[in-house]
């Protein structure tokens, strides 16, 4: 049986830590932005961040390069991803969970994100290596 590394789990909510890190794509946002402007903006901070993880505490790098694929003609997204990568990397690194269900949702207060935190081994794997269900 193959043994993992104990995980590091901060005791800051995935959401207030999520909204962090998902900052310089908010940024950008008119205040009273609609949700779903919102949602498009955190989309790319979900993705990222997740993808890091995967690549960093699964080795798995098959998501980082698609993104980058995808990214490959656009420079503005591209840049925009290579940020939000590195960003995660320098900043966040010690936050090993993944993001699992997230939403957004309008308040009197503003834009409020409610994120599930998942521990990365906890995902199902198919049993082709380096990929999940």
């Amino acid at each position: 049986m193959t043994k993992r590394a104990a995980l590091r789990f901060p005791d800051r909510k995935i959401s207030e830590t999520f909204l962090d890190f998902a900052s310089p794509t908010m940024n950008d946002l008119p205040s009273e932005a609609a949700e779903h402007r919102a949602r498009q903006a955190l989309q790319v901070s979900f993705t990222v961040w997740n993808a890091v993880i995967f690549a960093d505490v699964l080795n798995d790098h098959g998501y980082i390069d698609q993104i980058r694929h995808l990214t490959a003609g656009n420079p503005e997204a591209g840049l925009l991803v290579e940020q939000m990568i590195a960003r995660k990397r320098e900043l966040f690194a010690d936050d090993e969970r993944m993001i699992g269900d997230w939403e957004v949702t309008r308040t009197e207060d503003g834009i409020n994100v409610r994120a599930d935190a998942r521990d990365p081994y906890s995902l199902p794997r198919n049993p082709t290596p380096g990929r999940y269900t």
